[in-house]
């Protein structure tokens, strides 16, 4: 594995001190400039291509976008990211899972959560996700919301249903902006109470062979495993 992320190359110096310090004391880090804001109106429209005819809720969402062409691979196969992953899971991982989410006007809002079934420690994360905006992340438009430093707090209790918590704060950011948390971090989304849907994909990883995740694991496709090259063992 060791090999394959040295060909990507990726090592620690692909994030500046500062991202290191707040993966571990925050809980999450910031990829500013993470996808060009011609490639985000790519993605949306190829999205949007995607969801035709399909049944939706309040909360768009589409899985299974590693096995949609090259066009998604921007959104994971970045060696800066890859840093920030293996920072926090060690560089044994795997990539579980990268889906389409979008609260419409009216809806997206969550109850604080973590992405992972226990309260693990520093050098015992199993869990992490990156969520790139595809659109600016706002105040008012449905930002996913994060509480800093929880994820070391094995004491935390979360308000009742959807209700704020003192401590939280909103990632909000450019179209292209990526944030990469732990996902043993209580987070959620919030309502969008804006005119428009507010776009993102998030892409799960998780430390291999550390038990089970919330979710499942799927294996790619040939033809992903091909397009990819040795990159696919992440995949696997």
């Amino acid at each position: 594995m060791r090999e394959v992320l040295d060909e990507l190359g990726v090592s620690p110096e692909a994030l500046v001190p500062q991202q290191r310090a707040d993966l571990d004391e925050l809980g999450y880090c910031r990829l500013d400039g993470f996808v060009g804001e011609a490639l985000a109106g790519q993605l949306i429209a190829e999205i949007t291509r995607l969801l035709e005819g399909s049944r939706q809720g309040g909360t768009l969402h589409l899985k299974g976008l590693l096995d949609q062409g090259s066009l998604f691979d921007s959104l994971w196969l970045r060696p800066a990211l890859l840093a920030a992953v293996t920072h926090l899971l060690g560089p044994d991982f795997q990539i579980r899972e990268m889906h389409y989410r979008a609260g419409r006007p009216g809806h997206g809002g969550q109850a604080l959560h973590m992405d992972a079934t226990d309260r693990a420690g520093p050098g015992q994360w199993r869990v992490c996700t990156a969520i790139v905006a595809l659109t600016a992340f706002t105040l008012t438009n449905g930002a996913t919301r994060v509480v800093p430093g929880s994820h070391l707090d094995h004491a935390f209790r979360p308000p009742v249903g959807h209700g704020r918590h003192p401590d939280e704060v909103l990632l909000t950011g450019p179209a292209g902006t990526c944030w990469l948390f732990n996902s043993h971090l209580w987070h959620s989304g919030t309502p969008n109470a804006s005119a428009e849907p507010r776009h993102a994909v998030l892409t799960a990883f998780h430390r291999r062979h550390s038990g089970p995740t919330l979710g499942s694991e799927t294996l790619p496709s040939h033809e992903t495993v091909v397009r990819l090259g040795n990159a696919a063992y992440l995949l696997m």
